[in-house]
């Protein structure tokens, strides 16, 4: 009896020792990002905003997640794309005869899936470097927006002739500084991220130059600053283990 007793205090040890060796933290992220645009797309944009959301779970350091993020700005560079249908004075003529002013923005999404490590500075705390990366779609274009009433000449099948629609395969790599206080619910983020996409505008016609897109493929690459906060999932891991 004292054998089967001694074998069961064992396998409760070591099943006690493996549950909280391991452990899973789910997290959400909510994060803004001042993005500078590098090579290809810097011909087209100056530096821009993004806001993001990402679902991320680590498990034991190993980091797995999904992010989507909009992009967004009015640092257009090309002011000029309408030249050919405005007036003197850069006016267009809407429907009703009146002039009317036209608002160029940058519009985007971009989303990934993520995998990485990471690197806390405490066995019992979540804070520390998170490095992660993956694999995704990028997407950006030319927003043409007008302050009164309809615009035939940039409407319909004639806006794809100035929004210059371009989309492709992108990878991203992000290393976050994560802050996780167990006193208070003082949890954010800080970091850089890094976007490299293989690109094609996907219009046919250039209206503002009189001639075909070249939809050769590009390279759009996208340098940013972020910050946000982290919203925990499960609350159970803050993750402290106990070995008996």
């Amino acid at each position: 009896m004292k054998r089967y007793l001694s074998i069961l205090v064992l396998s409760y040890s070591i099943s006690s020792f493996a549950q909280d060796d391991t452990f899973k933290n789910k997290m959400i992220l909510f994060d803004y990002s001042y993005q500078v645009p590098i090579t290809n797309l810097a011909n087209d944009f100056g530096n821009n905003s993004s806001l993001g959301l990402c679902y991320l779970q680590n498990n034991n350091d190993l980091l797995l997640g999904l992010d989507a993020n909009f992009m967004f700005g009015s640092n257009v560079k090309d002011t000029n794309i309408l030249r050919l249908i405005s007036t003197d004075d850069g006016f267009l003529i809407n429907a009703s005869g009146e002039l009317d002013e036209v608002l160029l923005y940058v519009r985007g999404i971009n989303t990934h899936l993520m995998i990485g490590k990471s690197f806390r500075f405490e066995e019992n705390n979540l804070t520390g470097i998170y490095m992660y990366g993956g694999l995704g779609y990028l997407q950006h274009k030319i927003r043409l927006e007008s302050n009164r009433t309809s615009l035939p000449q940039i409407e319909g099948n004639y806006l794809y002739g100035y929004d210059k629609f371009t989309n492709g395969l992108s990878t991203k790599i992000c290393v976050d500084y994560m802050y996780f206080n167990k006193k208070n619910s003082i949890k954010y983020h800080i970091g850089t991220e890094f976007i490299n996409a293989f690109t094609k505008i996907k219009r046919r016609y250039n209206f503002a130059q009189m001639e075909e897109f070249d939809q050769s493929l590009k390279l759009d690459q996208i340098v940013g600053l972020r910050f946000g906060v982290i919203i925990p999932i499960n609350r159970n891991n803050e993750s402290k283990f106990h070995y008996y």
